[in-house]
């Protein structure tokens, strides 16, 4: 016999909520641990739209707090009947890469909350609301190209509408090297529409650091633990530290280096172009001659 959930406090706003119930059917997880399977019976005749769908996942919620395995699965008369009913938030990112994929902004600002805040680690600052979010996502579009895509790994949901994903860039399916990375997402309901709230992206650095790396950790630790009060102002203002050296090097080495490094960067300029003018100069001459051997071949003649 089913078991019936009390689902009141959400009916009370929503009269036309379907019914949700527990079935009998008992599935076996990892060996042993049974799974009792939810279920949402809809009528056939019934239309299903955005504000149903969001009290439909309150009581998803409400069902998640009280069971730690479950199967849900909508029910309806036929089993033809069936159709997706709980956006999650695993929907919720595939939809956010789909559209970068596809480079379609529009879809993208109905799952962006007004109040977004987007923190790419390779910038020095976060992204404030919607406005700034979908201005950055476009200058990532626009670096993207036409057949630069995210690969998509698997998607882990927690509490709080929160989830996690590991990710690379891809170019015509091939994988770009350096450019794993992952994200974390929270998201939150927005006008019964499940968005975006909060984004931390975090990219893999070319640069490996490897011993290295856990030595300049060892003599910061050092340095930090002989100068405690130095290293408590540091980490409390890091950025003051870093507008006295920007100071300093404008005003002592700028002078000095700026003309060096533009001139390495106009060096590098004239190198790449006189390699690609070598390898176009080389392209020619192979087809040149490649012609020449086809000509001269009589089997290929005939």
């Amino acid at each position: 016999m089913a078991c019936s959930l009390n689902t009141t406090p959400f009916a009370s706003h929503n009269p036309v909520i379907p019914k949700v119930f527990r079935s009998n059917h008992v599935t076996q997880i990892n060996g042993g641990l049974s799974s009792s399977r939810w279920r949402v019976h809809i009528p056939r005749a019934m239309q299903v739209n955005n504000n149903q769908i969001f009290w439909l996942q309150k009581a998803r919620k409400h069902i998640l707090k009280h069971e730690k395995h479950l199967d849900l699965v909508p029910s309806f008369a036929t089993q033809s009947d069936l159709i997706p009913l709980f956006p999650t938030v695993s929907d919720v990112i595939k939809k956010f890469y789909t559209c970068i994929n596809e480079k379609n902004l529009v879809e993208l600002d109905d799952i962006i909350a007004s109040d977004c805040v987007l923190e790419d680690l390779n910038f020095p600052h976060s992204f404030q609301g919607k406005k700034e979010v979908l201005n950055f996502i476009g200058q990532l579009v626009q670096s993207m190209g036409e057949n630069v895509h995210f690969r998509l790994g698997t998607i882990c949901e927690g509490s709080e509408l929160m989830a996690s994903l590991h990710w690379h860039l891809e170019w015509m399916e091939d994988k770009i090297p350096f450019s794993r990375g992952s994200s974390i997402f929270q998201c939150s309901v927005e006008e019964d529409r499940l968005v975006i709230r909060k984004a931390q992206i975090i990219w893999e650095t070319p640069f490996k650091t490897g011993e290295l790396g856990l030595g300049l950790l060892k003599i910061l630790a050092s340095l930090f633990d002989d100068f405690p009060k130095a290293a408590k102002w540091f980490l409390k203002s890091p950025q003051t530290i870093f507008k006295v050296v920007f100071t300093i090097y404008n005003m002592l080495l700028a002078p000095i280096m700026n003309p060096i490094l533009a001139f390495y960067v106009i060096l590098w300029k004239l190198v790449i172009r006189l390699l690609g003018s070598v390898i176009s100069t080389l392209h020619l001459i192979a087809k040149f001659f490649h012609k020449m051997s086809s000509n001269g071949n009589p089997t290929t003649q005939a």
